[in-house]
């Protein structure tokens, strides 16, 4: 009976480990129920394997009470509208003032069903900055992203990614079924053991199989909620006018030749002008001066003429 007992035992702790291939009749699922009675009063294999389905023995076969558990088929993924999407985004804002702004992303927070993870504001060069984590559903992660660009002024940095687990969800479905369809055999083992000794190595392998169980539970809880809440990252930066960059003066190099060009333009300059002014002099002075320069010649001859001689 020992042999016998723990060759049943190594058995089922290869099939448990193995990884799934294809259905066995534990994992294949149920059948609708508008079709199942006809499977069933078919006969042949057909109706066997629904009696094993049901959990009740079929006809001319030897009593079993195997584990019954409905799972996706082995590598079957979800149809893409259930998809499990794990979605991220950081994002990097340029706000005229952060405190208004972080007013507004709580709000918006609360608005879309989410929740704040992780807040922070700190001061550099004498401005203020922040820094939010927070987690949105899945299915308004765009929209969210949306109206946190309409909050800043300017979005200076942005990164989205996304990782699809469904194909990792599917397998530890599959991996759970096979360890829960092993646990159920030796639970029945252990009701059969003959002897105290038999009964702790089927207790001791069961134990393993449960914790096994219950890291496979995990991760897929886990899976299912990292999947439903996206974790969105922003940073909230004051907007700075861009200051006006001053030239840099050119250095002058002396040039002689520059110089006498220079100079000789501005002679011709002032001979210009003199030239004009003496135009203007004549032409405006002209009916004036020439009279008074005749009545002053004459005045100046009649005074010599009358002056006696020596």
């Amino acid at each position: 009976m020992r042999p016998l007992l723990s060759g049943i035992v190594l058995g089922l702790l290869l099939a448990a480990c193995a990884p799934a291939a294809r259905p066995t009749p534990a994992e294949v699922p149920r059948a609708p129920a508008a079709v199942r009675p006809q499977i069933e009063s078919a006969g042949g294999p057909a109706a066997e394997d629904a009696q094993r389905l049901k959990g009740a023995p079929a006809a001319g076969a030897p009593a079993a009470t195997p584990a019954v558990v409905t799972v996706n088929p082995p590598g079957v993924l979800p149809n893409p509208a259930a998809r499990m999407i794990i979605k991220n985004a950081e994002m990097r804002l340029l706000v005229s003032s952060v405190d208004e702004a972080l007013t507004r992303i709580e709000g918006l927070v609360a608005d879309v069903g989410g929740y704040i993870l992780n807040s922070r504001t700190w001061f550099q060069d004498q401005e203020k900055y922040a820094s939010l984590t927070f987690a949105v559903p899945s299915e308004r992660f765009e929209e969210t992203l949306g109206r946190l660009r309409r909050i800043g002024v300017k979005v200076a940095d942005e990164n989205t990614s996304g990782q699809d687990v469904s194909q990792e969800y599917v397998d530890l479905e599959a991996r759970l079924a096979n360890l829960e369809a092993a646990a159920a055999r030796l639970r029945e083992f252990l009701k059969e053991a003959k002897s105290v000794e038999e009964a702790l190595q089927v207790e001791a392998r069961l134990r393993e199989l449960e914790g096994e169980i219950a890291q496979v539970k995990g991760r897929m809880n886990f899976l299912k909620g990292r999947s439903a809440y996206s974790l969105i990252t922003v940073i909230l930066e004051p907007l700075r006018p861009t200051p006006t960059p001053t030239p840099t003066p050119t250095p002058v190099v002396w040039n002689p030749g520059e110089t006498f060009r220079e100079a000789t333009d501005v002679l011709g300059v002032l001979l210009r002008a003199l030239v004009d002014i003496s135009i203007w002099v004549l032409v405006l002075g002209g009916p004036f001066v020439f009279p008074a320069g005749v009545i002053a010649f004459a005045v100046y001859r009649l005074r010599n003429r009358h002056r006696p001689k020596a």
